[in-house]
Parts: structure tokens; sequence; C-alpha cells
């Protein structure tokens, strides 16, 4: 068997056993949420809204659809450090372009976090769907 084949089969399972699927995408997205919380930029301040902390996972699981994993982050500055900034000012109003580096390190973070663990994550989903499907096999 190729791994071609195997994929098939994969996503034929996929359809004719939807709860082991769901609860294969919900072990993913728990994985994957671990990851992002481990490797988020942290800060020394103490808050209460931490880009560490505020990392949150949802499944969206309709009858007829394929199940779906929604994360995202409920931190009110995250899209301030996943985007950075682009024309940084001192608080009198005068623009600091100095600051920009050191402003704009953590760009993108979510989005390396994430190609980084994907292929991880993925095999593991694999392996565990398969385990799963292995009982209804025979």
């Amino acid at each position: 068997m190729t791994i071609d084949e195997f994929t098939r089969r994969l996503e034929q399972f996929e359809q004719q056993y939807p709860a082991d699927a769901s609860d294969t995408l919900e072990e993913g997205a728990k994985t994957m949420v671990k990851a992002l919380r481990k490797e988020s930029p942290g800060s020394r301040r103490k808050h209460p809204h931490k880009l560490r902390r505020s990392w949150k996972m949802k499944m969206v699981d309709r009858f007829g659809h394929q199940p779906k994993a929604e994360i995202r982050n409920s931190s009110p500055h995250y899209h301030l450090v996943e985007r950075g900034v682009q024309n940084p000012k001192d608080p009198h109003g005068n623009p600091k372009p100095e600051w920009r580096d050191s402003l704009n390190r953590h760009k993108k973070f979510t989005e390396n976090i994430v190609q980084e663990h994907w292929d991880d994550v993925k095999k593991g989903m694999a392996k565990e769907f398969y385990t799963k499907v292995r009982g209804h096999l025979g």
C-alpha cells in the first residue's frame, strides 16, 4: 500500500467514522494550543491578559459538516504583537524609527509556531486516528 492509497483510505474512514475524526482533531488542536502557549512571547510584567495564557480552542462540530477546530487568542493586545508596529511614536507623538526593530521582533510569531509544529501534530493525528479506526476494521 502506497502513501497515497493510505491517505485515501484515511479520508474514507473519516467519512465513515466522524466521531473518531472529531476526537482526533480535538486532541491535535489541544496539542497545537500547548505549543502556542509554550512558545508565545511573554512579558515580565504582572497583568491578567498575557499572550501565553490567552489561547482558546473551540470545536465546531455541526451535523453533516466536517469538524473544525478554531484556535484564537483572546488577549486585547495580540494583534499589536502579531502584526507589529509600522510607525512607532513616543508618548509625546514624536516619531521613533529606532524603536521599530525592538517592537517588531515577534512579528508573525503565530504563523511561525504553527509552521514549526504542524508536521508533528499532523503525524500524531494520523497515528491516533489510525489506532481508533483499527478497532473498527476487525
